[in-house]
């Protein structure tokens, strides 16, 4: 009997127990839930913000492979050559103490040493119409009188602004070649101050091409030489320069084709050079 009242005592507490922490333990756990909710700040959400990708100031000529060549201003290309020639002896192709090789060396000789003997005509494009220039291209070969002809080819990164072409509507490129006028009745020497002269006059018509369309790129220079012949140079000087030099200037525009075609460019063109 003693043992069934001890149980059903026990049961009782069972019971009880839930009720007692309810009421005894229920302001400290209330107690504890607002002091945590009391220390806690609401947090923003960290968004990372992606920046925009630099725009590339020439997406546009790199949309257009046929104008970027012409119209990049900082980099050297393959559509904006000075093209020159120089006509040296074998004796100067050689370095101080070197001994003249045979035929076959001397004309590996042409080749190789042929960029170094034309990179002066890059410091003559610098002081005139470029900002940077390097030899691209080169060829030798040996004329009849034992000289060897070096041509080359040399990029230049204009100097001059271009003009913007992304401006023009139902744009077209034309170019178009033009011998440029020499005065007197020879042309001049082929020395460093008249190629620069000529390196100038090339650059001013096209100047002038920009000032009325908007855009113009000197793309080419050609420098020819020519010997005088001796009934010539009897009557001049006994130190006169037998080399003369006659240039070509090619100009490239970009256009509205609905105003003007490749024949009228080289006509107004040929008529600026005519004027000058």
């Amino acid at each position: 009997m003693r043992r069934s009242r001890t149980s059903f005592v026990l049961f009782l507490l069972i019971l009880a127990l839930p009720v007692i922490a309810l009421n005894f333990g229920g302001p400290i756990v209330t107690d504890w839930l607002t002091e945590r909710t009391a220390r806690f700040v609401p947090q923003t959400p960290v968004t990372t913000e992606v920046e925009p990708a630099p725009q590339d100031p020439f997406q546009w000529l790199n949309d257009r492979p046929a104008l970027r060549d012409v119209f990049i201003p900082n980099e050297l290309t393959q559509a904006r050559l000075v093209n020159v020639k120089r006509i040296v002896s074998a004796e100067a192709l050689l370095e101080s103490g070197e001994e003249m090789p045979s035929d076959a060396l001397l004309e590996l000789y042409a080749a190789a040493r042929a960029p170094a003997q034309l990179m002066s005509y890059c410091t003559e494009i610098i002081a005139t119409i470029g900002q940077s220039c390097d030899v691209v291209h080169t060829q030798s070969r040996r004329d009849r009188m034992g000289n060897w002809v070096l041509d080359g080819q040399l990029a230049y990164l204009p100097a001059a602004p271009l003009g913007d072409p992304s401006t023009v509507e139902n744009g077209q490129l034309l170019s178009t070649r033009a011998l440029l006028p020499y005065s007197g009745d020879l042309p001049p020497a082929n020395e460093a101050p008249s190629r620069e002269a000529i390196l100038i006059q090339a650059q001013e018509l096209c100047d002038q091409l920009r000032a009325q369309f908007g855009n113009c790129v000197l793309s080419g220079v050609t420098f020819d030489l020519n010997a005088l012949w001796i009934t010539d140079l009897e009557v001049l000087p006994a130190d006169t320069n037998p080399e003369r030099v006659e240039a070509t200037a090619e100009f490239s525009v970009y256009v509205d084709q609905t105003t003007l075609d490749e024949t009228g460019f080289a006509e107004l063109v040929a008529t600026l050079v005519n004027s000058n």
